[in-house]
């Protein structure tokens, strides 16, 4: 115990001395981001759904800790958007609702296009490794989901209602807010003004309208890998480039419900994507400055 004592007086001024050397700053950028997800696919094996980068931003306050001249820590306290662009081509439904909320379920070809754009507060923790201007870094990022946002549109054709009747085309916009949306003719936030005949038809819905479940699809953590680098054009200044590897699956599935053909009894039903997963994926580009 007595020689455990020496050590830590010994060790003691040099801590004291590298503490002087902590730093801070900020950094801001774009980030380029995708989903990797299990993606829909039909009871024949054809893939329905196809997931495409998108651009979101990042900005926040940084800190830099140095061990040594060449090695140290950084943690950043970042507002930074992930996700990414969802397309879907194949069969669907959706609820058509009376005014007294009787819900009609109709099925037909969808093709779809939403934007998801999820705000996260982001703390990525690294070690860097510094080689002349460049510094190398890696490690973890913790972020709390904060706004969950996302826009589009959907299209269906061939479009049949419970008694086997076509409808024609229906045609609505998305205006997502999956923290606050519901379910329920409540979920219509404009209703068209009834072309082709048909009542009820939506214009604008949030993110619940073909849903019975309002919990947010997506999770409020998300845990990940970071690497990157910087390149300091001087003392403070420096671009850097980071790549965040999601290893949380983002979304709920118990409530992203889609149509599915039962094989026993040929009979469209629905069925919970509880199985399925879906990870950021994030590319950042960078302008820092470290005081």
């Amino acid at each position: 115990m007595r020689l455990l004592q020496y050590c830590l007086l010994l060790l003691l001024p040099g801590t004291l001395l590298h503490a002087q050397e902590f730093s801070g700053g900020f950094r801001a950028g774009l980030n380029f981001i995708s989903f990797d997800a299990d993606a829909e696919m039909d009871a024949d094996g054809m893939t329905l759904e196809e997931f495409k980068r998108t651009t979101g931003f990042h900005v926040g306050a940084t800190f830099a800790f140095e061990i040594t001249d060449l090695v140290g820590l950084k943690a950043d306290l970042m507002y930074s958007q992930k996700g990414g662009e969802v397309l879907y081509e194949g069969p669907s439904y959706l609820f058509l609702y009376a005014p007294d909320g009787q819900a009609e379920r109709i099925q037909g070809s969808l093709q779809s296009e939403r934007d998801v754009l999820n705000s996260y507060i982001d703390i990525p923790i690294v070690a860097y490794y510094r080689l002349g201007p460049l510094e190398l870094e890696g490690g973890f990022s913790a972020g709390l989901l904060v706004n969950s946002r996302a826009s589009g549109s959907a299209s269906y054709s061939n479009t049949v209602d419970p008694q086997g009747r076509g409808l024609g085309n229906i045609v609505y916009n998305y205006d997502y807010n999956y923290f606050e949306d519901v379910t329920g003719r409540a979920a219509v936030l404009e209703f068209s003004d009834g072309a082709g005949g048909l009542a009820n038809i939506p214009a604008v819905v949030n993110a619940y309208y073909n849903s019975t479940d309002s919990r947010p699809l997506y999770r409020r953590l998300d845990f990940g890998l970071v690497g990157g680098l910087s390149f300091f054009l001087n003392n403070g200044l420096y671009l850097g480039a980071r790549y965040q590897l999601g290893l949380t699956d983002t979304t709920r599935g118990e409530n992203d419900q889609r149509l599915y053909k039962d094989p026993s009894s040929g009979d469209d039903t629905l069925e919970y994507n509880t199985d399925n997963k879906d990870y950021n994926r994030v590319i950042q580009a960078s302008v820092g400055f470290r005081f």
